[in-house]
């Protein structure tokens, strides 16, 4: 196998390596050589990463988000992000991380798709629906034994027969919440035609070129599998191995591109073109056809799918009789840090698009199978902006974007509470991502990145008191104003969100690390509550404002490493307490509230002195 997708593999059609005036057919000598070079790079990689990102995890968790990571790349997922897919532990069928993407967008607890009061015809048709599933093991070898467990798990969990409650015995909550996002989102947008994909993917540091005939049989035994499992579905198996591992590590995402223009008006430095919609496609996407979603990081909302300016869209987009489409059409806005043209087409350094988002997923799904099909000469305008100032370009963002109907939640990372945030964090070192990778891709050291989503959910866990919140609704902390000003306001001294920030990280590293001893279940239920907990027992009470952290915060602080380990012993036999007397599962208990007020009164009855009620 040599990492492809085994969809397109065809044992009796092996290509030849391409000419490069050695012999076709390198010696055994020169294959050793190289899959071990492949792999210790990739291993020395690994743990300079993990000492980086996860210095105190042990190895095989740290390698299953490496791996989780690499597969992912092209999505720009946050460490965050990646780590909430992570499932792996007791239970886990061979399956190390889940995820679900629904037009391009990861799915978590409170996504629209995924809510009971949602509607199917409330979703465009004929969006993209794809599952990620991956194991992840440090061991240098492609097992059967692995793809037979991986094969009679997802024929498990991808049965629409068995209800996900009836497996809770052979499988942790974990697992089944996240197929339960994909089957959830496959049977409700079943009516609006989803594209859907199913990818596996099995990644180890050992050799993809040098498999057994039985573990090829069994990666075609799982596919096969899971194609009638999910049909229609685009059914991918991938075997990566440290040469494919190592190739995607190298991968980095462009952001230094060309695009052909047709007319085009100078103003400074800056410039408005007329493309064609064929040249505007060939700069969103990739070599593989795929969107560049690193484009758009700076835009302000996601992709909104079947709303009446889409449809609109679209509409003069198949109307190839029509009106000029650039007549009809706002155009898109493309920020840059440099633009030079020569012989109708700009070299542009830095790009972010950051007005014209909807247009360009419509762009891209009426070309993607024929990138020149007709009326794909059409135009399309193009507003270059070269300015490498932060202010400029928020309110190049705020001003094109207003131009539609774009709420206020959707600007957030433009206010100047976050600039503030972010220019205060600079100060003491750390580094924070109002735009999404954007620190990340400077290079700068990854555990003093913070995102806006997460200072919000830290925020809501510490200076609220509603970790319940905090990860029973990720996504959706920061839309609604209310929701957003209670943690994000110029009446909180800016102290307190580095201080939020800081011991945020800390307690991520923590509960992740060999000292915690926690199960998946705990690493990924208990992370804010632990944190809510770390702030009441510093602050001496309960908060209910973050201003509350003040003394806190220009204290800064702290507790030893010996008192977070005791605390988080004392809430893993709290939350046991609390399941058993419950009935019930911490990955459900831990959305709620009143699992953290049973926290909270445990923690009281601790500090009071003995004899109080």
């Amino acid at each position: 196998m040599t990492g492809e997708a085994v969809e397109n593999a065809d044992p009796t059609n092996v290509r030849p390596l391409a000419y490069s005036g050695l012999p076709q057919k390198p010696s055994e000598e020169h294959m050793a050589r190289a899959a071990s070079n492949a792999q210790t790079l990739l291993m020395r990689i690994f743990e300079s990463w993990r000492e980086e990102y996860l210095p105190d995890s042990d190895a095989g968790t740290a390698f299953e988000i490496f791996a989780s990571e690499l597969t992912l790349r092209p999505y720009g997922l946050g460490l965050d992000e990646v780590t909430s897919g992570v499932v792996g532990g007791g239970q886990d069928g061979a399956v190390d991380s889940v995820y679900v993407f629904f037009d391009d967008t990861l799915l978590d607890e409170d996504s629209e798709v995924l809510q009971p009061k949602s509607r199917a015809n409330a979703f465009a048709q004929e969006r993209s629906l794809e599952l990620w599933v991956i194991q992840a093991k440090r061991t240098p070898a492609f097992s059967e034994g692995a793809l037979d467990k991986l094969e009679n798990t997802l024929r498990r969990v991808l049965d629409l027969r068995t209800s996900l409650k009836d497996l809770e015995v052979l499988y942790n909550p974990a697992i089944l919440t996240r197929f339960g996002f994909f089957r959830d989102s496959w049977e409700k947008l079943l009516v609006r035609r989803p594209r859907l994909s199913v990818n596996v993917v099995y990644a180890t540091p050992g050799d993809s070129r040098d498999v057994t005939p039985q573990v090829e049989g069994k990666v075609m035994a799982l596919r096969q599998v899971v194609a009638a499992q999910v049909p229609d579905a685009r059914v991918s198996v991938e075997l990566l191995g440290d040469a494919e591992l190592l190739a995607r590590y190298n991968e980095r995402p462009s952001y230094t591109l060309e695009m052909k223009y047709q007319e085009a008006a100078t103003s400074g430095d800056s410039h408005v073109a007329l493309v064609t919609l064929t040249d505007y496609f060939n700069l969103i996407v990739d070599e593989n056809g795929r969107l560049r979603r690193h484009l758009f990081e700076y835009n302000v909302r996601d992709y909104e799918g079947n709303v009446s300016v889409n449809l609109e869209i679209r509409k003069s987009l198949n109307n190839v009789d029509g009106p000029e489409f650039w007549w009809l059409n706002n155009g898109v806005t493309i920020l840059c840090s440099e633009a030079t043209s020569a012989g109708k087409k700009f070299s542009l350094s830095d790009i972010q698009i950051v007005n014209g988002l909807q247009t360009s997923h419509e762009v891209f799904e009426a070309l993607r199978d024929d990138p020149r099909a007709v009326g794909a000469g059409r135009m399309l305008l193009v507003r270059i902006i070269v300015t490498d100032n932060a202010a400029v370009r928020d309110q190049v963002i705020r001003a094109t974007n207003r131009q539609t109907s774009v709420k206020d939640s959707s600007l957030r990372a433009t206010d100047e509470v976050q600039r503030n945030i972010e220019n205060y964090l600079l100060t003491r070192g750390w580094y924070y991502d109002r735009r999404k990778n954007f620190y990340k891709n400077e290079g700068k050291e990854a555990s003093r990145i913070v995102s806006i989503p997460m200072l919000g959910a830290a925020m809501t866990a510490m200076g609220l008191f509603r970790p319940d919140m905090a990860r029973g609704k990720p996504s959706s902390l920061l839309k609604a104003d209310e929701d957003y000003r209670k943690v994000f306001n110029a009446s909180i001294d800016l102290s307190i969100y580095y201080w939020v920030a800081k011991m945020q990280r800390r307690v991520d590293a923590f509960i992740v690390s060999e000292a915690a001893d926690a199960s998946i279940q705990q690493k990924s239920n208990l992370k804010f509550h632990l944190s809510m907990l770390v702030a009441e027992k510093l602050n001496g009470g309960i908060i209910r404002n973050p201003q509350q952290l003040r003394r806190v915060a220009i204290e800064d602080l702290d507790l030893s490493d010996e008192e977070l380990r005791d605390l988080f012993e004392r809430v893993k036999a709290w939350a046991a307490g609390y399941l058993a007397e419950e009935d019930a599962i911490l990955e459900r208990a831990a959305k709620t509230q009143r699992f953290t007020d049973y926290l909270l009164e445990r923690a009281r009855e601790i500090r009071m002195p003995e004899g109080e009620s």
